[in-house]
């Protein structure tokens, strides 16, 4: 037997180990809008992860606000902001958040790992000491 079936048979193993203590993960396909309750699997389920938990994914003036953005500046940045720019729709809702909080100015990232990843890094330097929960979230532990 080569490397590469070696490998492939120790990791093979390994997955099926992992399904056998029940700690597989696999993506769940969602059918339907996300909300409380999503169709999974040709059925309707409890959602009890998602960050919706306000309902505003699915709210009106969202959608039509969302549609209207993508008619101006398109359906995507193309880059990070210091890659390709800045956008004006960015400044614009950095701004109003900062207003909103009272405080001098706010940063916008696209999800809460990111935010955790942005800020910790820019935080904490060679030489410093991180005592994390092993519970914390993934984006704080690495």
């Amino acid at each position: 037997m080569g490397p590469i079936e070696s490998l492939n048979r120790e990791l093979g193993a390994e997955i099926e180990a992992i399904k056998a203590a029940g700690l597989y993960r696999y993506l769940r396909t969602i059918e339907s809008e996300q909300g409380p309750v999503v169709r999974m699997g040709g059925r309707e389920v409890l959602l009890f992860c998602s960050n919706n938990y306000l309902g505003l994914a699915n709210h009106p003036k969202l959608k039509q606000a969302a549609i209207e953005a993508v008619e101006r500046y398109g359906a995507s940045s193309v880059a990070s902001r210091l890659v390709s720019g800045d956008m004006t729709l960015h400044q614009g809702l950095e701004e109003e958040l900062a207003r909103f909080k009272q405080t001098e100015a706010a940063l916008v990232f696209n999800c809460g790992y990111m935010a955790n990843v942005g800020i910790i890094s820019s935080m904490v330097g060679k030489g410093d000491l991180v005592v994390s929960d092993e519970l914390n979230h993934a984006s704080i532990i690495d």
